[in-house]
């Protein structure tokens, strides 16, 4: 092959893989606002020896009204963004979450791991379903957002923005969606969390998945206290970053 002819066919299969590279990481990496405005971590001027905690893929029988006991003992508020398919089976405990002083918020109703390849009719149906159950558990409108695993596109940021959304993702993973322990999780988050740090752990488990939350929930009160000995203390997503968690008056 000439070296005319070996550019003619290399230069563009490098820009591919490259553009290729630019839009995953677009599209995965949590503090990445090239699809729109992305909540990663507090405000530095509200953060001062503060973190956030927030639970994702709730609410599920087994393990989520146990997190909330751990939470009250604790008194500790967090931010549970629940699955649209699971608080329909559990309305009772959304409202708990609620009542207890929690923040609720939107994961989408299905939680497809294939959804991030749909498009805008797909993804306005997730978001607005959602929206519209969490809403009547509440008796108001959630207003923040996270997308499954993170993983945004333009079909899930405009859904977002259409249905008057924060998006949300975070700053440390407790990687408890993959088989792990309390002591795995707590070592993970507990050394490196700083203030103004928002931390995601999971109390829940997606519709038709198999996964066994107890080291999640087992972890709650040693993280907690853990960070309470190196000075951090939790506070809701409200106070680390001043965005509204509901939007309008109750209905």
């Amino acid at each position: 092959m000439s070296v005319l002819s070996y550019s003619t066919v290399a230069v563009p299969a490098v820009a591919a893989c490259a553009a290729l590279g630019v839009a995953t990481y677009a599209m995965v990496a949590p503090t990445c606002s090239f699809w729109g405005p992305v909540v990663y971590r507090g405000e530095a001027a509200r953060s001062a020896g503060r973190y956030a905690l927030t639970f994702d893929d709730g609410p599920t029988v087994e393990s989520t009204p146990r997190v909330l006991d751990a939470l009250a003992g604790l008194g500790v508020k967090a931010t549970f963004f629940c699955i649209g398919a699971n608080a329909r089976r559990s309305p009772g405990i959304v409202r708990r979450m609620h009542d207890e002083g929690h923040v609720v918020g939107n994961h989408t109703f299905d939680h497809s791991h294939y959804g991030v390849m749909r498009r805008d009719r797909y993804w306005e149906r997730q978001v607005g379903e959602t929206d519209a159950l969490l809403t009547s558990i509440l008796g108001v409108k959630p207003a923040l957002f996270r997308p499954p695993m993170g993983m945004r596109t333009w079909h899930v940021t405009r859904a977002v923005r259409r249905y008057g959304y924060t998006l949300v993702t975070w700053t440390r993973r407790a990687m408890d969606g993959f088989p792990t322990t309390p002591e795995r999780i707590v070592k993970r988050l507990a050394a490196p969390t700083a203030a103004g740090d928002i931390l995601i752990l999971h109390d829940g488990v997606e519709p038709n998945h198999k996964r066994d939350p107890e080291a999640s929930v087992a972890a709650v009160a040693p993280l907690v206290r853990a960070l309470r000995e190196r000075g951090l203390e939790p506070a809701t997503l409200e106070e680390l970053t001043g965005v509204r968690p509901y939007a309008g008056l109750p209905v």
